[in-house]
């Protein structure tokens, strides 16, 4: 194909029925945030460079997408991440409401890889924010509900993993430009022996050592990490930090749980405790998130805050690795032949019970062809029968229970 009809590099079109699988599977995933109590924000696509460079710390410009707006000559982003818009949204035009705000979006943010090749990428999300709840109530909202969230899309196993950036961040901090990324890097791949040659050639202080070297080895099940976490990290603040993921772990019972407190990556504005939900197949997280209480200030509104993001496409290559299907709901998409007058009339009756119905001029056998390359569940004979498209099977249509034909499209049980 020519790189004219192409879409840019790093992004891709979805195609039916593809694409009507994502936004099912978005559809699933807020309403099961409407069900706590968050309620849907939709925020533009681009945003005043101002906002997102405010809201967002340790941003490298050449991941960003920059442009100026013709209308008012100011410099704009396509925005790497939804969460400062939310920030300013709060902090503006509800900022008259009562806390907590419980807020959820839906949208895409684009970002650069910051590997050898900077690739743009285009993200879709699902995500909420949890403005206004000090401690950790806030926190363990968020982590059920992003467990929730991905338990109703389907996915029979994950792992949350919980963090606290903190301590190691801190430590971090008293290293200068390559060397805290050399370190940080380390950290990141738990690296022990490279970690220790980049504190060697940073020179870097005893205590920054000290703890950036026991930091690397904390991870995994939560009560000995945390224990051997109480001897690396020094300070009342460290501490009480550390008690703060003790309480959440131990609410989280019946999840499958670990704890790392070596992990830095991506988490410029976390202040407290965050989370990763990890799966097998997409190599990386399904949705990440935390406590982020600094944010709203730097917008005029100091509110404690915690949410989450979910990426959509990372959920959706772990549902194909475990094998499940995006539930598409019960609504099934038929194609209805025979005679004009009657398909017309037996569509309009299917589309009434809640159904698609397609009509389309021609037999059984090219009706089957079409129903799989656009994929349709079953073709109904407009008055005598329906046959399934993907093995063909048949059955009655004379009883006009379009639900039950529906079910029995679909691949469940339905009245002969």
């Amino acid at each position: 194909m020519s790189s004219l009809l192409a879409p840019p590099a790093g992004m891709r079109d979805l195609l039916p029925p593809e694409s009507e699988a994502r936004a099912a599977l978005a559809s699933r995933l807020t309403a099961r945030f409407a069900s706590w109590g968050y309620q849907l924000v939709t925020t533009p696509p681009f945003e005043r460079a101002e906002v997102i460079e405010r809201g967002l710390d340790g941003l490298d410009r050449r991941d960003l997408f920059r442009f100026v707006d013709p209308e008012s000559g100011e410099s704009a982003l396509l925005r790497p991440d939804i969460t400062p818009q939310i920030a300013r949204v709060v902090a503006t035009q509800l900022a008259g409401r009562p806390a907590p705000y419980r807020l959820c979006y839906r949208g895409s943010v684009v970002r650069r890889r910051r590997f050898r090749a900077r690739t743009q990428r285009l993200l879709a999300q699902v995500g909420v924010e949890h403005l206004g709840a000090p401690g950790t109530d806030g926190d363990l909202e968020v982590i059920k509900l992003a467990a929730g969230a991905l338990e109703a899309a389907g996915l029979p196993e994950f792992r949350v993993v919980v963090s606290l950036v903190g301590p190691t961040r801190s430590a971090l901090r008293r290293l200068e430009g390559e060397a805290r990324a050399e370190a940080e890097e380390a950290l990141s791949r738990k690296d022990r022996a490279g970690l220790e040659a980049a504190l060697r050639a940073a020179k870097a202080p005893t205590a920054v050592r000290r703890t950036l070297l026991g930091a690397v080895g904390l991870y995994g099940e939560p009560g000995p990490t945390l224990r051997a976490a109480r001897r690396v990290f020094d300070g009342d603040e460290a501490k009480a930090a550390l008690r703060s993921v003790g309480a959440i772990v131990r609410e989280l019972d019946g999840l499958d749980l670990s704890v790392d407190l070596g992990e830095v990556r991506g988490q410029a504005y976390y202040t407290g405790a965050s989370f990763s939900l990890l799966a097998r197949g997409p190599g990386e997280a399904i949705a990440s998130g935390g406590r982020y209480d600094g944010l709203l200030r730097r917008f005029g509104s100091d509110l404690p805050a915690t949410g989450f993001a979910l990426d959509l496409g990372n959920l959706e290559r772990a549902l194909d690795a475990a094998g499940a299907a995006i539930d598409r709901g019960p609504q099934a998409k038929l194609l209805v032949i025979g005679a004009r007058r009657d398909r017309i009339d037996v569509a309009r009756k299917i589309r009434a019970s809640g159904h698609v119905a397609a009509v389309l001029d021609g037999g059984v056998r090219a009706a089957l062809d079409y129903g799989r390359a656009w994929g349709y569940d079953a073709v109904v004979c407009a008055g005598a029968k329906v046959t399934r498209v993907r093995d063909g099977a048949t059955r009655s249509a004379r009883a006009r229970d379009w639900d039950g034909v529906a079910r029995w499209a679909r691949g469940g049980s339905g009245s002969r």
